[in-house]
Formats: structure tokens, C-alpha cells, sequence
């Protein structure tokens, strides 16, 4: 299927890949393994679907070296290995999004795969992987390597997550080598705002995701010919690095709806914001069976769903969580984060009991549980407020 033609380039859809065609030559910049780096004889920029997004990894013959991994793909794409660069994701390309932004002569036009769900991470979080001369190993458990005749299930660093963040670029205007490492970081940007304006939570620790492990981009731009100049510069002040911006925060942000049916909407919800702090359903529902009576705590587990939802318990949830993430910045100081935290679970059992004028009668129910963390001590409110609702 094809979903964009211009002078410079065909963009198409096919099967479990997405690729351009150049229709003349381009300077690329990719983080592919093969090809990759700053090139001006590549013909094709492809992203494909390498596996599925949960429990599924690809069987690769024993000893197959990555050039011949790179070379097994492009095949299996239709695409020229050696002028190629292909980056890979587990997620859909029927679930890509082609998103564009202008200014006068200039445009840009990114094309983004994305998932978030099972692969998420902020940067500096622990790694799981260390890269050696013979190879990549773990750095956590070791994971399971199946032998099953000439092919091995190998679970590789590429592909040991169910997420990735894919960005395919195309600027319309010739760009120097260094605009192009600056646009990279922009785009980078772009995509960690994506991922942190929806709250998304890191998987490797307790804070927020600003992106997975795996992620990927690639950008491109016609080389210049005799009568044209080269753009040097794409940062945040000027027009080129606002496109990249705004075209790579749609692309991303419409995909993670696409792909994982995240979206602002069903974030907003007590678990959205407290689950990465410990406050998930399972401590919902054991803090109910301890803390409220047989029928009450079956009253509260049936309507769980709709607490979670709802709106003023959710805002509330935020707030807990941002004074919790504060604390651990440094912004605010640890001598103060227990009483912050406690004011905040006060008004998060107000919000649930739909009572904000019992706010200093929760604060003193809940001062007292100095045993617990701040995200036992959320789930005891969002529970002690909802029983407070029907006393």
C-alpha cells in the first residue's frame, strides 16, 4: 500500500514491513546495526515487525551472524540488503502512523511504529544486558536458550522487550551531518514527552518511562544538489527542530493508542498514577480483605473498577504520586516527604469518600501507620475512604 509519494521519496506499507523508497539520493542517519550511522548510499529506510508483542521471539539458524540476520529480513521484505537500513519492533504496521508538519518550504514527515506496555524504561534505569566482543550478556538472570534441532531460540537484547519506539524521519530540505545528529536529538525529545505526557511507567524501577530499551529512529534528507543549501541547524528555536517536535510527539502518541490502547483519557485513573509506587489492584483488594469486614470488602472489590475511574480519586492519586517522584528528585526534601505524603493519602481518602470536609478526621487515621510505604499507605486510604463513604 503506498501512503506517501513526494519528488524525494514512495513510503509503503507492506506485509509486516514499512519502508521508503528514494527517488534520489539521501544522507541518512539510523541506529540500525547494519547500515546504520550516517550513510548517502542507501536506497531504502524500512521498519518491520520482527515478532510478536508477547510471547513470541524469532527463530534464527545457530551461528547466524547479524549481517546475515540484516540479510534473512531484507529477503523476507523485498528489500535490498546491501542498501538498506531496517530497523525492527514488535509492534504492528498496521498500527504505524504517518504524521507531517510545515512551515513555508519546509516539511517534515514521520512515520512511527511504537509500544510501550511490555518494554518500558527511563533512561538510567538498571540495564539487563552487557554488550561483549562475543556478544551480549545478561547482566540479570541468565535467560533460556531452547535448542530445537539446527535452530535455537535465542532471546537477544534487540528482543528481549515487547516494546519498541520506531521513528522513521524525512525532511524535505538538505541538512548537514550536524543538523542531522541535532534533529536526532530532538526527535529523541519528542519522544520521551510523548511517553511522559501520558504518565506511562517505567518497567525497570519505580519511575516514569521516557521510552523503552529498545528504541529506534532513523532520519533522512535529500543531499544537496548544485543549486540548493544545507540546513544546519534543528533545535528547539528554530522552525526545523519545532516540526520534528510536533510531527514525532502525533506519530508516537497516536501509535501507543493504535498499539496498546493507551491514550490521556484511560490514564486517568488511580492505578495510572499510583501503581508504579505500589498502590496496584492486588494491594487494593488485600488491604480491603484486612482492613474492612467480609461484606464490605466483597462491597469494595465489586466496585473497584468504578473507584479507579473515578475522577476525583484519580486527581488526588496524581498528586500523591508527584510529591512521591518529587521526593525522589530531590526537589523536595526528604525531611518533609512523610508529612506531604500523609496530607496527600488524607485528601485521596476525602476524594473516595466524596468528603473533603473529613479531611483532618482521615489525616488522623492514617498519621498512625508509620509501618507503612507510601504506596500501602495510598491503597489504605483509597480503602478507608470508601468505607467511610457508607458509615
Amino acid at each position: 500500500m503506498l501512503l506517501e509519494a513526494s519528488d524525494h521519496y514512495t513510503l509503503h506499507r507492506r506485509g509486516r514491513y514499512l519502508f521508503a523508497k528514494f527517488r534520489r539520493p539521501h544522507r541518512v542517519i539510523s541506529t540500525c546495526r547494519v547500515n546504520g550511522g550516517m550513510r548517502e548510499d542507501l536506497t531504502h529506510l524500512a521498519n518491520h515487525q520482527s515478532c510478536e508483542g508477547v510471547a513470541h521471539v524469532v527463530r534464527r539458524t545457530a551461528g547466524q551472524d547479524m549481517y546475515a540476520q540484516h540479510v534473512h529480513a531484507c529477503h523476507a521484505g523485498q528489500l535490498p540488503p546491501d542498501s538498506t537500513a531496517l530497523m525492527a519492533t514488535a509492534a504492528n504496521m498496521q498500527c504505524a502512523v504517518v504524521a507531517r508538519a510545515d512551515y513555508a518550504e519546509l516539511g517534515v514527515c514521520v512515520a512511527a511504529a511504537a509500544g510501550v506496555t511490555g518494554n518500558a524504561s527511563r533512561a538510567g534505569d538498571p540495564a539487563g544486558w552487557h554488550e561483549q566482543r562475543q556478544g551480549s550478556r545478561r547482566v540479570a538472570p541468565e535467560a533460556a536458550t531452547l535448542d530445537a534441532g539446527q535452530l535455537t531460540v535465542d532471546i537477544s537484547p534487540a528482543e528481549a522487550g515487547t516494546g519498541t519506539i520506531v521513528t522513521l524521519v524525512f525532511i524535505n530540505q538538505p541538512c548537514t551531518p550536524a543538523c542531522l545528529v541535532r534533529a536526532a536529538t530532538m526527535i529523541t525529545e519528542a519522544k520521551s514527552a510523548a511517553v511522559l505526557d501520558l504518565r506511562m511507567p517505567s518497567l525497570q524501577s519505580a519511575g516514569l518511562a521516557t521510552g523503552t530499551g529498545t528504541d529506534q529512529l532513523a532520519i533522512a534528507a535529500p543531499l544537496a544538489q548544485a543549486d540548493e543549501w544545507e540546513r544546519h541547524w534543528a533545535g528547539g528555536h528554530n522552525t526545523l527542530g519545532e516540526l520534528l517536535g510536533r510531527a514525532t510527539h502525533e506519530a508516537v502518541t497516536r501509535c501507543l493508542l493504535l498499539q496498546n490502547g493507551v491514550c490521556a483519557e484511560l490514564r486517568r485513573t488511580l492505578l495510572g498514577a499510583l501503581s508504579r509506587h505500589g498502590c496496584d489492584e492486588a494491594a487494593l483488594r488485600s488491604t480491603a480483605q484486612m482492613a474492612l469486614d467480609a461484606t464490605m470488602a466483597t462491597v469494595f472489590e465489586r466496585n473497584l473498577l468504578a473507584i479507579i475511574h473515578d475522577p476525583q480519586t484519580a486527581a488526588s492519586a496524581y498528586a500523591t504520586a508527584e510529591i512521591i517522584d518529587l521526593t525522589h528528585a530531590g526537589v523536595l526534601h526528604a525531611e518533609i516527604a512523610r508529612e506531604s505524603i500523609l496530607n496527600q493519602a488524607a485528601l485521596l481518602a476525602a476524594a473516595v469518600a466524596v468528603a473533603p470536609e473529613r479531611f483532618a478526621e482521615f489525616r488522623r487515621l492514617l498519621q498512625v501507620r508509620h509501618d507503612l510505604s507510601a504506596g500501602q499507605l495510598a491503597a489504605l486510604a483509597v480503602v478507608t475512604g470508601f468505607a467511610c463513604k457508607w458509615n
